[in-house]
């Protein structure tokens, strides 16, 4: 329990090239925030780590947690399926298969 206090789940994310392992990780993120809120814990909110593809201190930009995807060298962003499918569960209020 937490005491009464609300939850916020931040920098929740996974390090992948893969985006389907992304939305699968998500998902299940999700699936834990819906059985959180079925226990009565009061979770106001969820945010994924991170929008853009970006630098960590010790690897470097080898990890891959953003939802948008970062050329290096033109700055181009792309958003990866992994934003749309996000985006449809916040639009939606419901996590989709």
């Amino acid at each position: 329990m937490t005491g009464g206090l609300p939850v916020y789940v931040t920098e929740n994310g996974i390090g992948t090239a893969d985006d389907a392992v992304r939305v699968d990780y998500i998902r299940r993120a999700l699936g834990g925030v819906q059985r959180c809120l079925a226990d009565g814990i009061d979770v106001r909110g969820y945010f994924y780590w991170s929008l853009l593809d970006n630098f960590e201190w010790v690897l470097g930009y080898g990890p891959t947690f953003g939802l948008v995807e970062v050329d290096r060298e033109t700055f181009e962003r792309r958003p990866k399926p992994s934003a749309t499918w996000i985006g449809a569960v916040a639009r939606d209020n419901a996590v989709q298969a």
